[in-house]
C-alpha cells in the first residue's frame, strides 16, 4: 500500500484542538489518494495539561489518537525507522496558505476556484504524475499543518463525498461518546459558554487582560436566559473574574468540575482519564447544549461550533467579543486596544463583503483558515457535494514540472536487472551514466540480452544548468546544486521501483552474505557498520549478497542477492555522528563477481550490528518481540504490504538465531560468526523460514 507522510501541525506541540484540525487534514489527504497515513509528531496536546489538585494524574496524557478513531489505515512514524525511504514532498508552504485541489483537472482559472481560494496562492494536488511514487510528504514547511478542512479542500462532487465519508468516520471513541452523552443528559437542557482565559493571558494581541465581567453578562444575556442552566467551560474556575458572573447566573456549572464531582469513578475508568480527556470531552458535551457562545479565534470554540452544526442545532457561531486588532494596534501579551475591527451584532459576526463562501463575506484580517469555522464544515453531504457539483473541469494541464524541466539529450543509459525486471538509469552526461554504471555493476543487463519486458521505470539526471534535477518516468521529483547528492537519490529512486514493482518481496535495509550454512542478514541503518561487515566476511570466504538492499522471499525462505557495489566510509576507530558520519565520503570497493552470489540464498541468522570503539565482538540474542520491532524499523517495503510484512517477519524471528553483535573490530567479527555459524541453531529451528511461514 502507498504511502503519505504527514508531518502534524507544530510536531505535535500544540493544543488538543489545534491537533484534531490537522489530524483532520491528514485523513481526508489520505482517503482520497488511497494511501497508509503516516504520522509526524503524534503526540500529547501540551496546551491542555492541567493540574486537578490531584484529583486526577497526567502521569500518562492522552494523545488525540487515544480519544478519536481516525477512520483509516494509519502509523506512527516513530514505530517506523524514518531512514528507510525517501519520502517526496507536495508542499512545503504552510497548510492556511494553501489550497488542497483534487482530482487534479479542476480548473484553478474559475470564478467559483478564485473566492475559494480568496487570498490564498499557494496550489496543491496529486495527480498521476505522483501515484507511482510509494510515499508521498505534506509537512507544510515542517510543521505549519493547520487549517480547518472546510477551507483547505477544493474538491468535485465524487471527491468532495469521499471526504465526507472519511470525516464521518474520524469519530470520538464510543466510550467517551457515551460518557459526554450521559453527562449531557444528567445535565437536563443547559446553554454553554467557553470563556478562554488561562493562555489567553500569554498570547499575543487578545483582549483578556483589558476585558470585565459585565462585558461577558452582557454577551450572555443577549441569548440566555439568567434561571437557566449556564454550563461554562473554562480551565480557571477559581479566577476572580468569574465571581459575577456566578452571582448573576445562580443556576452554573463549571463543566470540568462538575465531571469530577459528580462522575469521578466513571472517568477515572475510562481508558484514557488525564486532564486532556477531561477538555475532550466537555467539547462534546458543549456540542449537546440548547445554546452556545465561544471565544473569538479560539479553536476548541469553532470545533464546539462544527460539532453542534453536525448534530443538525441551529449554529449561527456567536462571539462574546471582538479579538482581532486593528492593524495598528500596539500588540501585548494578553491585550491589545477594544476594538471593533470584526464588527458583531449581539455577537454574530456581521457580513462586510458579498461572495460564494462564508469567508468571502468579512474582513480580509480574519484568517478564514484557523480564526473561526464556517457553516461550509458542517457534515451536510447534500450541502457539501451540491457546491462541489459545479466546479469547472479542464480536459488537460500542463504539469507544474513541464516548464523548467529540459528536453532529453542523449548522453548514455544503462539497463539495471533483478530477477526478471529492469529499470533504466539515464542522464544528458555521459559522466554521470558512467557514475551509476558504477553503482550497480555487478546488476547491469548483459550485453546482447533483451529485456525480459517493459522496464519498471526510468530514473534521469538532467545536468540542468548549475541546478541538477533528478527525474522518474519523466518527472521531475528533486532538484540539487549538487549532482553527487542526486546520484544518491537516484540509486533509492531505482531500489523503489524495484520495490514497487516486487510487492510479494519484503525489502530490508541491510547487508547479507551467504556463509557455509546459509544467509546471514544483517539489518540495520546507515552508519550501522553493515558494509564494513559484509566485506570483512567475504574476504573470509563469504559470498557476497548486498551490502544495503536485502530482498526476501518469505515464501521460499530466501534471501535474493541485490549486489549494488558496496560503499564504504574511511576507517574510524571512535563513535561518530550522524552529522559526522555523513560528511565523510563513501568509497566504492569494487567486487570480483566470482564472489558474488547468483541465486537465492536460505536464510539461516539474523544479525543487528552495533559498532562500540574498543569492544570487543560479542553476540547477545534477541528475543522474538526485539528482534520483530527491529526489523519493522528496517523494513523498506512495509508501508506497500504491511500485514503481510508482519506476519512474515514473525515467523522469521520465531524459527531463526537473532542476535545483537558489538564490535570494534570487523575482523573479530568474522571470526566470531563463522566460527560459531555451523550447527548454532537449535533441533527446533532446523527447518528453513520456507517451512516457517508455510
Amino acid at each position: 500500500m502507498k504511502s503519505i507522510l504527514y508531518t502534524v501541525y507544530q510536531n505535535g506541540s500544540a493544543g488538543l484542538s489545534n491537533l484534531v484540525m490537522s489530524l483532520e487534514l491528514g485523513v481526508v489527504l489520505s482517503a482520497l489518494t488511497d494511501r497508509l497515513l503516516i504520522l509526524k509528531g503524534n503526540k500529547t496536546p501540551q496546551a491542555n495539561v492541567v493540574q486537578y489538585d490531584g484529583i486526577i494524574t497526567n502521569a500518562y496524557p492522552s494523545r488525540v489518537t487515544d480519544l478519536i478513531d481516525l477512520g483509516v489505515p494509519w502509523l506512527d512514524l516513530e514505530s517506523m525507522n524514518p531512514h528507510a525511504f525517501v519520502p517526496q514532498e507536495i508542499c512545503e508552504n504552510p497548510a492556511f496558505e494553501s489550497v488542497f485541489y483534487f482530482p487534479d483537472n479542476l480548473s484553478l482559472q474559475s470564478d467559483d476556484f478564485r473566492s475559494f481560494a480568496s487570498q490564498r496562492s499557494s496550489f496543491i494536488t496529486v495527480g498521476d504524475d505522483l501515484q507511482h511514487v510509494p510515499v508521498l510528504s505534506f509537512s507544510g514547511g515542517g510543521s505549519d499543518m493547520l487549517c480547518y478542512y472546510s477551507s483547505f479542500f477544493y474538491l468535485d462532487a465524487s471527491a468532495q463525498m469521499q471526504a465526507h465519508d472519511a470525516l464521518r468516520r474520524m469519530r470520538p471513541k464510543p466510550e467517551y461518546a457515551a460518557f459526554a452523552a450521559r453527562i449531557a443528559e444528567s445535565l437536563g437542557s443547559f446553554n454553554a459558554v467557553h470563556m478562554r482565559r488561562g493562555d489567553f493571558k500569554q498570547t499575543f494581541g487578545v483582549t483578556t487582560l483589558e476585558r470585565m465581567p459585565a462585558e461577558a453578562i452582557e454577551a450572555l444575556d443577549h441569548h440566555f436566559a439568567r434561571n437557566e442552566c449556564l454550563v461554562i467551560l473554562t480551565d480557571e474556575a477559581a479566577d476572580p473574574f468569574f465571581d459575577e458572573i456566578r452571582r448573576a447566573y445562580p443556576h452554573h456549572v463549571f463543566l470540568d468540575h462538575y465531571i469530577l464531582e459528580n462522575f469521578g469513578a466513571a472517568f477515572a475508568d475510562l481508558p484514557a482519564h488525564d486532564s486532556i480527556a477531561l477538555a475532550y470531552i466537555s467539547q462534546l458535551v458543549a456540542s449537546r447544549s440548547q445554546d452556545f457562545i465561544g471565544t473569538m479565534t479560539s479553536t476548541f470554540t469553532a470545533l464546539i461550533q462544527r460539532m453542534r452544526g453536525n448534530l443538525g442545532k441551529e449554529e449561527p457561531f456567536k462571539f462574546l467579543w471582538n479579538e482581532v486588532p486593528s492593524p495598528d494596534d500596539i500588540i501585548e501579551r494578553g491585550r491589545h486596544t477594544i476594538g471593533n475591527e470584526i464588527p458583531l451584532e449581539k455577537g454574530i459576526m456581521v457580513a462586510q463583503r458579498d461572495g460564494p463562501y462564508s469567508w468571502n463575506r468579512f474582513n480580509e484580517r480574519l484568517n478564514s483558515a484557523w480564526m473561526r469555522e464556517w457553516p461550509e464544515s458542517f457534515l451536510d453531504e447534500k450541502a457539501m457535494v451540491a457546491r462541489a457539483r459545479g466546479r469547472e473541469k479542464i480536459v488537460s494541464r500542463p504539469r507544474d514540472n513541464d516548464s523548467d524541466a529540459p528536453q532529453k539529450t542523449d548522453g548514455g543509459c544503462y539497463t539495471i536487472a533483478f530477477m526478471n525486471d529492469t529499470v533504466v538509469s539515464s542522464s544528458d552526461s555521459a559522466a554521470i551514466t558512467r557514475s551509476v554504471s558504477k553503482l550497480f555493476s555487478l546488476m547491469g543487463l548483459p550485453s546482447g540480452s533483451p529485456p525480459a519486458g517493459p522496464p519498471a521505470g526510468e530514473v534521469r539526471i538532467e545536468e540542468f544548468g548549475a541546478q541538477p534535477i533528478l527525474l522518474v518516468d519523466g518527472k521531475k521529483i528533486a532538484q540539487s546544486a549538487t549532482g553527487a547528492g542526486l546520484l544518491r537519490r537516484s540509486y533509492r529512486e531505482v531500489v523503489r521501483l524495484f520495490i514497487h514493482r516486487h510487492p510479494e518481496l519484503i525489502w530490508l535495509h541491510a547487508g547479507c552474505v551467504s556463509s557455509p550454512d546459509g544467509a546471514i542478514v544483517f539489518p540495520g541503518s546507515w552508519g550501522r557498520g553493515k558494509s564494513t561487515l559484509v566485506l570483512e566476511l567475504c574476504q573470509q570466504g563469504c559470498a557476497f549478497l548486498s551490502d544495503d538492499i536485502v530482498p526476501l522471499d518469505p515464501l521460499a525462505g530466501t534471501a535474493i542477492p541485490f549486489p549494488g557495489t558496496p560503499q564504504v566510509r574511511p576507517g574510524s576507530h571512535k563513535v561518530l555522528s550522524r552529522d559526522q558520519l555523513s560528511s565523510l565520503a563513501k568509497q566504492a570497493v569494487p567486487l570480483d563477481p566470482a564472489n558474488v552470489a547468483v541465486a537465492p540464498q536460505s536464510v539461516s541468522r539474523i544479525v543487528f550490528p552495533h559498532f562500540q570503539a574498543g569492544a570487543t565482538a560479542s553476540l547477545a540474542p534477541l528475543s522474538p518481540a526485539q528482534a520483530l520491532g527491529e526489523l519493522l524499523e528496517n523494513c523498506l517495503s512495509f508501508v506497500n504490504n504491511d500485514d503481510a510484512s508482519i506476519q512474515a517477519l514473525c515467523k522469521m524471528v520465531e524459527n531463526l538465531p537473532v542476535h545483537r553483535l558489538t564490535f570494534g573490530d570487523a575482523s573479530d567479527v568474522a571470526k566470531l560468526l563463522i566460527g560459531t555459524h555451523v550447527g548454532t541453531r537449535s533441533a527446533t529451528r532446523q527447518d528453513h523460514l520456507s517451512e516457517a511461514v508455510k
